[in-house]
């Protein structure tokens, strides 16, 4: 990442303050790339509506299905002078075999520049689109409803001498559903921040932010008849080291959110968290991450939420071909400004999730995937508690 984006990074309360580092960021970063394919999805699902164990099924409707989505998908970079394009990810659609009513394209693609100018500024200007089926357990109920999101994206600073980084950042993201139930969770949002970096010799960052983030809920109105709206503010450090098999990064913060509704529970306090990045030998990447933050939704019936979050990740390469991976997640998300109003109203949500990968790639241009994943899920909603297990099977071909 380097350091643009790092002063962002620490700002951004709303994005995961606590997010971890990538097994990829120990990789090398290829500036110029073109890679085309074409992907195909085959997921069994045992419980794809999200139902509990004593909840009925409508009669035109199955419990466990199988989707299938054929995408196409793309991972370009080219460098043009000191600016670097890009352009990555997949569009496609998602067909099933029983709940045909799920059916729908799935979109989610970024594109944009790290643009630099002279050799001290430089930054990135980047829209990211995303369309698609939101997943049941967060809808409070099970309907159909696409999810369009659109998210510009824009940073940059000038270093000055000793590496001394100052960075400013905006970010404008906009969530509609579909679905008339769905329509109170619209949200509009738009966050500024600024903030100065220190990068030592490519080992070690540091960085200082604050932030202020607007959260506008368009199709909610309050009893005044003003429509919701939650101000998050914070001022973070962060803490980044890196070596030849080694990443660690720690973010510390506080944040103070403050919702319009009257009768919500505002919230002031210490967000942050850590995590580890760590290839011990060439064929082994291990993760783990932990941290507290405050994070918004557009699918969830409420202002915010304080999520506690947890991660193991673990990945090693049989042979030159084989890859397999297991990996562990716990959250627990706490609702605040909670719209009652709303269908799958909830104070609380608890997930854990476990997870086992395999991945075979015969030919250069060739990879199959299989996958495992058991997950649960416990709230006081009415609908959103369940048990899934799921196995995929994936097909990439590379152009």
């Amino acid at each position: 990442m380097g350091v643009v984006g790092i002063a962002v990074l620490a700002a951004g309360t709303i994005t995961t303050i606590a997010a971890p580092v990538s097994l990829d960021d120990l990789a090398e970063d290829i500036a110029n790339r073109a890679r085309l394919g074409m992907e195909a999805r085959v997921v069994y699902d045992d419980n794809i509506l999200r139902l509990d164990g004593d909840q009925p099924v409508a009669p035109d409707r199955s419990k466990d299905d199988v989707r299938t989505t054929l995408s196409a998908v793309v991972d370009v970079a080219q460098r043009v002078s000191r600016q670097r394009l890009f352009l990555r990810g997949a569009a496609g659609y998602d067909f099933y075999r029983e709940n045909r009513f799920l059916k729908r394209e799935r979109i989610d693609a970024t594109g944009g520049v790290d643009w630099q100018v002279g050799t001290r500024c430089d930054g990135e200007a980047s829209f990211r689109y995303g369309r698609g089926q939101t997943d049941l357990s967060d809808l409070g109920a099970p309907v159909r409803n696409t999810r369009e999101s659109r998210t510009l994206t824009l940073d940059g600073g000038c270093t000055l001498r000793a590496g001394v980084h100052p960075e400013i950042g905006y970010r404008r993201r906009v969530i509609d559903n579909s679905a008339a139930v769905r329509l109170r969770s619209d949200l509009q949002a738009e966050r500024v921040s600024a903030g100065i970096a220190v990068n030592r010799g490519g080992r070690l960052g540091l960085a200082l932010a604050l932030s202020s983030e607007a959260l506008d809920f368009p199709n909610r109105s309050l009893a005044d008849g003003r429509p919701d709206a939650t101000r998050v503010r914070s001022a973070t450090g962060r803490v980044t080291a890196r070596g030849a098999a080694l990443i660690a990064s720690g973010v510390l913060g506080y944040v103070a959110a403050d919702s319009r509704n009257a009768g919500a529970r505002d919230f002031s306090g210490l967000v942050g968290g850590a995590s580890l990045a760590w290839t011990p030998v060439p064929r082994l990447r291990l993760r783990a991450s932990a941290g507290r933050d405050v994070d918004t939704s557009g699918d969830v019936a409420a202002g915010y939420y304080l999520a506690d979050r947890g991660e193991l990740v673990g990945r090693y390469g049989i042979g030159r071909a084989v890859d397999f991976e297991l990996a562990g997640r716990i959250e627990r998300r706490r609702f605040r400004a909670v719209d009652l109003a709303s269908a799958g109203a909830r104070s609380f949500d608890r997930t854990a999730e476990a997870r086992a990968a395999l991945g075979w790639s015969p030919v250069e241009r060739f990879r199959i995937g299989l996958e495992a994943v058991h997950a649960r899920r416990t709230t006081d909603a009415l609908y959103g508690t369940y048990r899934s297990t799921r196995g995929m099977l994936v097909l990439g071909l590379a152009f």
